[in-house]
């Protein structure tokens, strides 16, 4: 009863943040921004999104490819297809618990493939690594294109302009929560150390790749793509077609930051691309307010979709994905 208490706990927590943000986020918004709001969704360039959106595909199928490199060193060779729903899977579980669709994706992989998930998990935890380290490389970039210095000092007071108070304390204390909880209880400790051992044999895989050119090229592609899709986004509202690179990349970290603090950036995402364009770049808040909700809405249904039709086929071709290889 407690564990199914807790699992139910750690969808509705993070979920009900979400919605709050949103109607924070709507709240805020005067009639004039509302009003607006409908208007650049009704008025877009739906040419724009939906290249875009064949970017942001053609990503998560490069991103599936690029983990074939880290199985290969383990015995795997499955094939793409796997690979790709394991991924789309991933996404969409991510849009209920924060991260907790590395976990489903090693898992629905490992059901079909019969192999480790702890290994497997180990690889898509190297995986995270190289995308920590891109991301950085893209923080680097975003600061050195703020040459104002008072742009940066509005990048570093966004937290505090763009957020309830009480939402970083709230996760910081779940987090807390959840590490004593394994620490004190025996069960949940050894099952954490074995869950280790096998992260640790599935990360070195990244010291045994045979295609590191290849790694890397596909690892500069997603997220030249991510960058890309937020660019072609603004192109379908008129007031950001002109979208300048550094305000660009500033949007893109906030928006980032936002996906890897609430599911799939849900209300926070808009909240502080908004901030960002309306405190450091001078967009009236109609307008930066109605691209943020237009850029998260978008691609959130898009991963939506491809999630839920990952797991259809996955499940319609049971038998063959679980017996099939290939070279």
């Amino acid at each position: 009863m407690k564990d199914q208490v807790f699992k139910v706990l750690k969808i509705i927590i993070p979920i009900a943040i979400g919605v709050y943000l949103t109607w924070f986020f709507i709240s805020n918004s005067t009639e004039i921004e509302k009003q607006y709001f409908l208007q650049s969704f009704n008025e877009a360039n739906y040419g724009w999104i939906f290249i875009a959106l064949f970017l942001a595909f053609l990503s998560h199928l490069s991103r599936a490819y690029r983990w074939k490199y880290l199985l290969e060193p383990l015995g795997y060779k499955p094939k793409l297809s796997l690979m790709y729903h394991s991924v789309m899977i991933g996404y969409v579980i991510n849009l209920t618990i924060p991260r907790s669709g590395e976990l489903a994706r090693a898992g629905y992989f490992s059901k079909y493939q019969k192999a480790s998930p702890d290994k497997i998990f180990g690889t898509i935890i190297v995986e995270r690594v190289v995308d920590l380290l891109m991301f950085g490389l893209v923080i680097l970039i975003t600061f050195l294109f703020q040459v104002d210095q008072e742009q940066l000092t509005s990048f570093n007071t966004l937290k505090s302009q763009s957020l309830p108070s009480w939402v970083l304390p709230i996760m910081l204390v779940l987090f807390l929560l959840g590490l004593i909880l394994i620490l004190a209880v025996k069960k949940l400790r050894s099952k954490a150390m074995g869950f280790i051992k096998g992260i640790i044999e599935g990360s070195l895989t990244i010291l045994k790749l045979k295609n590191k050119i290849a790694f890397i090229l596909h690892t500069f592609f997603i997220w030249s793509a991510y960058v890309g899709m937020f660019w072609i986004t603004a192109l379908a509202v008129p007031e950001m077609d002109s979208i300048s690179i550094k305000a660009l990349f500033a949007c893109f970290v906030a928006g980032a930051i936002a996906i890897g603090a609430t599911p799939g950036g849900i209300g926070l995402y808009p909240i502080m691309v908004a901030a960002v364009l309306t405190n450091m770049y001078g967009y009236q808040g109609e307008v930066a307010k109605s691209f943020s909700m237009l850029m998260w809405s978008t691609q959130t249904i898009f991963i939506v979709f491809l999630g839920l039709l990952s797991l259809i086929l996955i499940k319609n071709k049971k038998e063959h994905l679980s017996n099939s290889i290939d070279a």
